[in-house]
């Protein structure tokens, strides 16, 4: 039986099992990229041992370094499908993301992280259809507390008990509700974060807690107060980042051992469409495979970096991101690492109006 799919009776009688494993993983802090001897295998979901894993902070879980993001294109070609009529995805996307969930698991991707009703649907329903499971990061653009009125623990709950509903199971991984983009949540609000957390653990409902922001500095002020509380926190983090020398959000996480996913890898997209810009203007045929690579091997050089999440909208755009695992022994060259900051001042140049809010925060 698989960990988002245990009964609350049998939540309740693992408690103290989680805790002793709380206090053990406290002590391996430090080690943000397990050793695979220190490892137990056998535990590890939709383990394969191309994939490199790493530790989810105190969690003690073992997550690998690139998870399936909740967004892949829509017909149309836009950025994600929000929601479905009746929760019924038609059989042709339906089909698609059972194809990718299954390629995904094979792969060794055993994380994915949502934040629609509409992924929350069609995923719950890859799971049943599969048989296979991968542990949920789970939020509702909707019914999160960027919404004013959502804001009670009677809110959260109501997000959390729809999200089992449509994910089609009785506990999910992780809750991480998506703050406002720029944080500026008050401590009452956290406060209540954090109680409607207990309340849903309490009940079974949640085995994990975590939060989303794009603010780095919300990131940390949250942590900073609350880190002893917190399992994961969902930021982004893309190729043109870079860790802060010092008072990174970085060093918060592994003080507070708290695991780090990381969002919008590729700016959006827009990485790869200043790359065929690019190509284009050249006269030569653009790589975006190798360029996905690359990219995403740049992101997990931080070790604190748990997992970072592409939308993956095919089969094959799984079988290539995984890649930048697999090879993790290869090191990007020093000509490969300027070839992807290039490509990303590029990208940053001609962010869309909606997505400029990225080039305020490259240092992380």
């Amino acid at each position: 039986m698989s960990q988002d799919e245990i009964t609350r009776r049998d939540f309740a009688r693992q408690t103290a099992g989680v805790a002793a494993g709380a206090a053990l993983a406290s002590a391996l802090a430090d080690q943000a990229v397990a050793k695979p001897a220190a490892v137990d295998t056998s535990k590890i979901l939709n383990y394969n041992p191309k994939m490199g894993y790493r530790r989810l902070g105190k969690t003690g879980e073992m997550i690998s370094e690139i998870g399936l993001g909740g967004h892949w294109k829509t017909r149309s070609g836009g950025r994600y499908w929000a929601s479905f009529p009746g929760d019924n995805p038609p059989p042709d996307v339906q089909m698609n993301r059972n194809q990718v969930w299954t390629k995904a698991a094979e792969l060794g991707i055993n994380y994915y992280d949502i934040t629609t009703s509409g992924e929350a649907a069609i995923y719950g329903r890859c799971a049943k259809t599969t048989g296979i499971k991968l542990h949920i990061g789970y939020s509702d653009h909707v019914l999160c507390i960027r919404n004013p009125k959502n804001r009670t623990v009677a809110g959260m709950m109501k997000e959390i008990d729809e999200g089992l509903r449509r994910l089609l199971v009785e506990q999910m991984f992780l809750w991480r509700p998506q703050a406002l983009m720029g944080g500026g949540h008050t401590k009452e609000e956290l406060d209540l974060v954090l109680e409607a957390y207990e309340k849903a653990h309490k009940q079974g409902k949640v085995k994990y807690m975590g939060m989303s922001a794009h603010s780095h500095d919300f990131a940390r002020s949250v942590l900073e107060q609350y880190g002893q509380h917190y399992h994961a926190f969902v930021f982004m983090y893309t190729v043109s980042n870079e860790p802060k020398q010092s008072q990174s959000l970085f060093d918060t996480l592994r003080q507070k051992d708290v695991g780090a996913v990381g969002l919008k890898p590729f700016h959006g997209n827009g990485y790869f469409r200043s790359l065929v810009r690019k190509a284009t203007k050249e006269g030569v045929e653009p790589d975006l495979n190798a360029a996905a690579i690359q990219g995403l091997k740049k992101i997990l050089q931080v070790p604190e970096m748990t997992c970072s999440i592409p939308g993956m909208t095919t089969v094959d755009e799984v079988e290539n991101n995984v890649k930048a695992s697999y090879d993790r022994q290869t090191q990007l060259t020093q000509a490969e690492l300027e070839e992807v900051q290039a490509w990303a001042r590029a990208s940053l140049d001609e962010l869309p109006f909606d997505y400029q809010w990225i080039r305020d925060q490259i240092y992380v």
